[in-house]
């Protein structure tokens, strides 16, 4: 019998919380596959029919968590560029610093990237040239600012963020 998509996508966040879970414990070069998917109540082989490696699991546990707060949120592409899209960005950060700490702390920031080229690739796909790098360029960036952020503590608030970003934006366009 086969799994519907929100079951497998189920099973497959399951893995995601289980091995952030284990990573609070310990370091994630020394979780083993078998542990993590015990401790997600999956089978060994489900793993490995839909994920090639642990930043593959956490990357598609942080889609799930921005599929949830978009929904929540009303958010769109974050890659957009505008004051709302990237306020809601930075609130996302914030919404899983938990996580992103983790990641941190774990030296798999890489993954955080990963999504957020996941996130982007089905609009560069079809898009034009100056549109397709537009969005590259945001995508890098807000990592960039995102990485600086979180290094920094935290300090801004999301709206400080985004107003940072606009502002930019402004003053480029002014010159």
């Amino acid at each position: 019998m086969r799994r519907t998509t929100a079951t497998t996508d189920y099973l497959k966040e399951c893995m995601g919380t289980a091995l952030l879970e284990l990573m609070k414990e310990k370091p994630i070069e020394k979780i083993s596959i078998e542990e993590m998917t015990a401790k997600a109540d999956v089978g060994r082989s489900t793993y490995f029919r839909y994920f090639k490696s642990k930043d593959e699991v956490l990357s598609f546990k942080i889609t799930c968590l921005w599929k949830r707060f978009s929904d929540e949120h009303g958010a769109t592409n974050f890659a957009t560029g505008s004051y709302d899209g990237i306020r809601l960005f930075f609130e996302f950060c914030l919404s899983t610093r938990p996580i992103c700490d983790l990641l941190y702390s774990a030296d798999r920031q890489y993954v955080i990237l990963n999504f957020y080229l996941q996130e982007v690739a089905s609009i560069v796909a079809n898009a034009d040239a100056k549109t397709h790098y537009f969005i590259q360029f945001i995508t890098y960036g807000l990592f960039g600012l995102m990485n600086a952020w979180v290094l920094r503590g935290y300090k801004e608030t999301p709206q400080e963020m985004a107003q940072i970003v606009c502002d930019w934006e402004a003053s480029s366009e002014e010159k």
